[in-house]
Order: C-alpha cells, then sequence, then structure tokens
C-alpha cells in the first residue's frame, strides 16, 4: 500500500483522474524497478552492469552473461549500431521472480544506441555502361532470401521494390487475371521472382507468377486470390513487381538473386549518400518462456527488420490486419513486465512490436513507430488462446507511416483472449489501413475478450485511398467492458466504401463511444455494421461523409458523398422476421443464424453538423426497418442552409431521401432531439457557443487538451534526464516532421 500511494503521486497528472484504472496499473507491476523509472526516478539497487560496446554479436554475447549471473543485471549500450543477423532470444532464465533487466543507453551517450537486423552495402559500385542511372553492387552472402530482398534503405529513407503503376486488369479469379493492353510483358528475364499485388477490399494480396500466357494476355498465380473483391471494392486494381524490366524510378531498387547483385536508380554514385542497407532478420528480440521479466527497455533504437514472407507465398496473405504474419520486431511470448519507455521502432519488415500470448502488466510508453511494413503495435493473437493477455499499456506514442509491405497493417491491433488494454495518448497516422482495431471474436458467440480502453488518441490520415472498409477505431465482436473516449479523428480516406471514423463492425457489443469527434471521413462519422448493446453518447461528428478527395492511393474521385452521416447496415430481414422476441431458424441472433438481422445501439445527446454544400442524409441504414432495434434520442442536427422539413433521416441508399424529421418522430426517433445550428464556434478547440442548442439537450463540452501524447511531464527527456528518444525521431521522420513534434512540446531538442 505504501509503494502504491508513492506511485500514484508519481503518476502524470493525465493519469491521476482514473483513480480505478490506475490502482489496478500499480498492482500490476509488482517489481518498483518497472514502474519508477519511465517516472524519473532511480534504477535499480545496485545491480550488475554490462557495458556492451557497439559492433556484431555484442549485444547477443551480453543477453547471454547475463542469463548466468544470479541478481538484477543492467546492461548498457553504447551508441552506435549493435547489428544482428539473428533474433536475440530472453527466456526466463534472464528476468523472472526476484531478477530483473535493463537495457539502457550508456551514461553519456549522445544519441540512442540501435539494434539493427541491417547490413550494409559497402560497394564499391558500378555505373551501368548504357543506363547512366542504374548502379549495382554485390550484396553479402546472408541476403539469399524473398524475405531479405523486399526492402532496402539508403539512410533513413526506404527504397521502392522496382515496381508498375497501378494497373487495373479487365478479369481475375482465384488463379489468374487478364490483363490490359500492354501492362504486362510477354516474358521476363527471371519470371521466379516476379510478383503481383493485387487488391482486394480491405487488404493487399502478394502472389508469385506461375506463368504467363501472352496470347491471351493471361497471368496465373502460384497461390489464390480472394477473387470475391475483384470487384469495385478493390477497383481490379494490381501492380507487378520485383522485375528487373520495372527499374525505370529514382528510388527504385532491385535484389537480383541471380547475380548476387543489388540495382538501384540513383542521380549519383550511391556510395556518395547514406549507406545502403538490407534487412537480414525478421526479428530482433524474441522473449519465449512462461514468466520472462521484468524487463525495461530504456532509450533504445529497433530498426531493419525482413520481411515475412513464409506464409505468403505458399498459401495466401490476405487476412484483415496482416494478421496472418508470425513475427515482429519485438515479440513476446509469456512475458511478464516488459516495458519499453523512450524507445524508437523503424524500417520495419512487419509490425514494430508483439505483446502475444501469455504476456502480462507489460507496455510502450512515449515512444516513436515509423516506415513500418505492416502496423505499430500489435496485442494478443489471430485466434482464441488459453494464455490470455492482460494489463498491456500503449501510451503516449507516436506511430505514424505503415503499411508499406503489408498494407492492411494498423496503428495498434488487439485481437482475442486479451483483456484490461490500454491505448491512449498516442498520435496515429498515416496508416493505408485502420489507426486501432480492437476486439477480433466476430458475431455474439462466447469472448475472453474484455475492458479494452482506447481513449484520447489523436488519428488523423488513416486510409489514404488505398484500401476500403476502416475506421479510425474499429471494433469486432463481444469486448464488454469497454470505453472508447475522447479520441480525435480526421481525414479517412478509403478507396471505395467505408472510410469511417468510427467503425463497430461484426457482433460489436457491450462498449461505450463517449466524447468523440470525427471530422472530413468519407463515410459516416459513426458505422455499425451490426452489433448490440452499445451506447454512443455526447460526441461531435463534424463535416463527415464528404466523399473522395485526391489521396496518395486514389488519384481519382469515385465518389461526391459515401452513405451518410451516421449509418448502421443491418441485414435485410422480412417485417415478419423479430429476432429479439420470436426467432427462428432463418432469424436468430445466436451463432448459426444471419446475426446481422440483429443489431441496435442507442444514440443519445450528439452533435451531427454538416456545412452548406452538403448533400447527403443525417441517419441511414440498409432498409426501411433496419433502424427499428435503436433508440435515438437528445441529439442536434444540422446541415447549413437545408431546411429542417428535409427528407434526412432513416435513409436507405447513398444518395437517396428517407424521412423528415417530424415522421422520424413519429416512429419514436428522436422525439426530444433538434435540428438547429450547434454553434460551433472553435474548429481547433471544438467547444459549441455557451448558447448551443446542444448543451440543452445535455451535451457537455468536449476537452480536446488532454487528446495525443502527453508534454511537459519529464518522460520525453527519460530517467536519467538524457534526450534520448529526440534525436532518433528527428532521423526516423525528418526534420519537418520533427519540427512539428519539437514545436508542441513532444521533444525537447
Amino acid at each position: 500500500q505504501i509503494l502504491i500511494r508513492k506511485w500514484r503521486c508519481r503518476l502524470p497528472c493525465h493519469l491521476q483522474p482514473c483513480s480505478s484504472m490506475i490502482v489496478s496499473f500499480c498492482l500490476s507491476f509488482r517489481h518498483s524497478v518497472l514502474l519508477l523509472p519511465l517516472w524519473g526516478v532511480s534504477v535499480l539497487a545496485d545491480p550488475t552492469v554490462i557495458k556492451v560496446p557497439a559492433s556484431p554479436g555484442t549485444l547477443a554475447a551480453a543477453v547471454a552473461k547475463a542469463a548466468t549471473i544470479a541478481g538484477d543485471v543492467e546492461l548498457q549500450l553504447a551508441s552506435g549500431v549493435h547489428q544482428t543477423s539473428q533474433p536475440i532470444t530472453l527466456t526466463d532464465a534472464h528476468a523472472t521472480a526476484g531478477k530483473s533487466l535493463s537495457v539502457v543507453a550508456e551514461d553519456g551517450s549522445s544519441a540512442a544506441p540501435t539494434i539493427s537486423g541491417g547490413v550494409a552495402i559497402t560497394g564499391p559500385w558500378t555505373q551501368d555502361a548504357t543506363n547512366k542511372m542504374l548502379w549495382s553492387a554485390t550484396v553479402p552472402a546472408e541476403i539469399s532470401t524473398d524475405s531479405q530482398r523486399m526492402q532496402a534503405w539508403q539512410g533513413d529513407q526506404r527504397l521502392t521494390l522496382a515496381r508498375t503503376a497501378d494497373l487495373t486488369y479487365k478479369m481475375a479469379t482465384a488463379d489468374y487475371l487478364v490483363w490490359n493492353g500492354d501492362d504486362l510483358l510477354s516474358s521476363y528475364a527471371d519470371l521466379s521472382e516476379l510478383q503481383l499485388v493485387l487488391y482486394e477490399s480491405w487488404t493487399a494480396s502478394t502472389h508469385h507468377v506461375a506463368k504467363l500466357d501472352p496470347a491471351n494476355k493471361t497471368c496465373f498465380f502460384t497461390t489464390s486470390y480472394n477473387a470475391k473483391w475483384a470487384n469495385s471494392a478493390s477497383g481490379s486494381r494490381y501492380y507487378a513487381q520485383n522485375a528487373r524490366e520495372f527499374l525505370d524510378q529514382v528510388g527504385e531498387f532491385l535484389v537480383d538473386s541471380a547475380t548476387g547483385k543489388i540495382l538501384v536508380i540513383s542521380e549519383s554514385d550511391p556510395s556518395q549518400g547514406a549507406p545502403v542497407t538490407l534487412a537480414v532478420t525478421q526479428e530482433l528480440i524474441f522473449a519465449n518462456g512462461t514468466a520472462v521479466g521484468p524487463v525495461l527497455w530504456h532509450g533504445i533504437a529497433f530498426e531493419h527488420t525482413a520481411v515475412e514472407t513464409a506464409t505468403c507465398f505458399s498459401t495466401d496473405c490476405d487476412a484483415q490486419s496482416a494478421a496472418f504474419l508470425t513475427t515482429a520486431a519485438v515479440q513476446m511470448f509469456g512475458a511478464s513486465g516488459w516495458n519499453f519507455s523512450n524507445c524508437s521502432f523503424a524500417h520495419t519488415g512487419g509490425y514494430a512490436i508483439w505483446f502475444n500470448a501469455g504476456t502480462v502488466n507489460s507496455g510502450v510508453f512515449s515512444s516513436a513507430m515509423t516506415d513500418l511494413g505492416a502496423g505499430g503495435v500489435r496485442i494478443g493473437t489471430m485466434s482464441g488462446t488459453s494464455q490470455a493477455t492482460s494489463g498491456i499499456t500503449v501510451s503516449d506514442n507516436v506511430l505514424s507511416h505503415g503499411g508499406f509491405v503489408y498494407q492492411e497493417g494498423c496503428g495498434v491491433l488487439s485481437q482475442n483472449s486479451v483483456s484490461n488494454v490500454r491505448i491512449m495518448h498516442n498520435e496515429i497516422s498515416y496508416f493505408r489501413y485502420t489507426g486501432v482495431s480492437t476486439g477480433w471474436t466476430w458475431g455474439y458467440g462466447p469472448t475472453a475478450v474484455k475492458s479494452i480502453y482506447t481513449g484520447y488518441n489523436h488519428i488523423y490520415q488513416i486510409g489514404m485511398g488505398y484500401l476500403s472498409d476502416m475506421g479510425c477505431v474499429y471494433t469486432l465482436g463481444h469486448q464488454p467492458g469497454s470505453l472508447i473516449e475522447n479520441n480525435l479523428c480526421s481525414d479517412v480516406q478509403s478507396y471505395n466504401y467505408g472510410g469511417w471514423a468510427y467503425y463497430t463492425d461484426e457482433g460489436s457489443r457491450d462498449e461505450v463511444f463517449t466524447r468523440n469527434i470525427a471530422v472530413r471521413t468519407k463515410c459516416g462519422g459513426h458505422h455499425q455494421h451490426y452489433g448490440t448493446d452499445n451506447n454512443i453518447t455526447n460526441n461531435l461528428y463534424y463535416h463527415v461523409n464528404i466523399g473522395d478527395v485526391v489521396t496518395p492511393g486514389r488519384q481519382k474521385i469515385l465518389m461526391t458523398d459515401c452513405d451518410t452521416s451516421i449509418r448502421a447496415s443491418t441485414h435485410v430481414r422480412p417485417p415478419s422476421c423479430h429476432p429479439d422476441t420470436n426467432p427462428t431458424a432463418n432469424c436468430c441472433c445466436y451463432p448459426g443464424c444471419d446475426q446481422g438481422k440483429c443489431s441496435s445501439f442507442v444514440f443519445t445527446k450528439n452533435v451531427v453538423y454538416q456545412p452548406k454544400g452538403y448533400s447527403g442524409s443525417l441517419v441511414g441504414t440498409t432498409f426501411s426497418l433496419g433502424l427499428n432495434n435503436f433508440t435515438f434520442q437528445n441529439n442536434d442536427y444540422y446541415i447549413d442552409g437545408v431546411p429542417a422539413t428535409t427528407a434526412l433521416w432513416n435513409a436507405t441508399k447513398p444518395g437517396q431521401t428517407g424521412e423528415s424529421l417530424n415522421s422520424w418522430q413519429s416512429h419514436g426517433k428522436d422525439s426530444k432531439s433538434v435540428y438547429a445550428d450547434p454553434l460551433v464556434q472553435d474548429t481547433t478547440a471544438w467547444q459549441l457557443a455557451p448558447n448551443s442548442p446542444a448543451l440543452k439537450l445535455g451535451y457537455q463540452q468536449i476537452d480536446v487538451s488532454q487528446i495525443g501524447p502527453h508534454v511537459g511531464d519529464g518522460r520525453v527527456v527519460g530517467a536519467r534526464g538524457k534526450t534520448v528518444v529526440a534525436a532518433t525521431i528527428r532521423q526516423v521522420i525528418g526534420e519537418t516532421a520533427h519540427s512539428e513534434l519539437h514545436a508542441r512540446g513532444f521533444v525537447r531538442s
């Protein structure tokens, strides 16, 4: 109890209001060595210190040595690159009850030490006799697989694997596509290396080519394509990559497996710039045990991991959120008390960090993740397991620019058999798919997922026109006790349908969405596929369902509006079907039925505002009875310049009108709601004027001052008073983005 009181007073002020959460958070960490460094106090009492120079193999040797020492161990890493060609594995021998491990920057370090799975190309570089912009160099012998040849960097700049522009096919099946015109060649120098990336809806899959039939312009795949999505949701899009014939743009590269050379298109000799790097290993750190921990990582950079391709090229790789992946730059099984603070993760082939099955009471704080092959943080497993993952905290991080290899990667992915997860105060941006994805049990069946907290996150530039069916915050399945609050979501752009802000997908249940803001989303501010017992209250939806804007992934306008401001996609059922009161074989709400016929939420005290020129509806669904079980009350709706008598509710198709407010209210919906300007007077602080009609309905002002990573509490500088993450962020995200973070106080130099 004394320790808890001490920790309570040391908590950053933004956590103190959540007293019940804080008590459980403090209780979950039994070793003060893990909690205390996060808030700037002493680390270990007389640990054995091992100084680790920056040279290949020394870190692995130091970790092996730590396993033989009985007491606490602190590894002090020197500045520079700690290169490893295989995962460094930690087990119960390194840290367990009564023994802890701390991995930190050496005292006096001027920059964060970097654990890297990369190897530099030392040259010499040779200029092609014909193409003066084509340069080649010999790659190290350890670069020998697909996994290692799919990525390259020059300094911190990711190079592009040689590819075509986005193309469209005439038709596609599970086994082949028919190409248009001269989009593909009749033959390639090395057909076995040629790859196709085919867009689906919420994923894009990668395939090797089995054969070409030039006479019929047909390309056959070695693995199956999910041709269900070979329609408007995918746009019939694909591109080809990894062939020498595609090397035609500055910044493109190819590793030629036949010659053992890397080829780069460059305006000058690559040796005159930053080194070109390839990644050797898919993982840097791997924990495997029954209770590996406690372990603290502070001020460390994790960089350069290879792409996992075994599953992709043998079966398929189109699982949502890249959940088919089995590796991450840092992965933990059965870990306890693993905490990462002031670290950075960059240049990965998949996810940056994965708190996998059996990992408890762990987290990542005040860290940066960028240039990610898939996503940022992964929690739990694709399928259920008896090894529950719980007590994971992802707080005060900057996660940006993901999906460079597997476009479906999420900022944060929390799956199956997880509980007591906290995803809060993060900035998540520039992902080609969803920002935060939680749940993953599908439908109304049993679940082990509970108490997922998603709060105070700033999530923006999601989708960017690459994929469809996404949101800033996406939930799937029953998640009792889950709260989504005080998030700011803006600028969601899907390729086709489904660029929503907040998205309760199949079977989402027992969730509360409150004090969230949605701005400039292609489609609705909130969309529920189907779910029940969800409470959506006191949220602000401002200028949503705006349709397409030009984005990197979609250079053309496909939709001028998408669906509606607030939408529920209840599955169509006949008027005689009442699954809640009279269930039958084809009309019920349990596994084995079409559970999409059962859906409801409570929508109260919300503000839905659309500016002048908006031509869509306010509330919509799939058929006229689709909102029968839904509750709407005390909401303030308004479209500038559109009269209150317009049919804006219960619209069943985009672009079609529904009912007027009077008609809608005659069905018992929104009887105390109003159609009036809510008087949003500040689109930075998102405050309503004191005389706003929404306030009279019970809407409470949303405080956005605490959204995003916190500043000024000392944690970014670090426990030892050294600025370790700032230099790393500058290197990783570039001077402009770093300057923006510095101006906001997130980094101090």
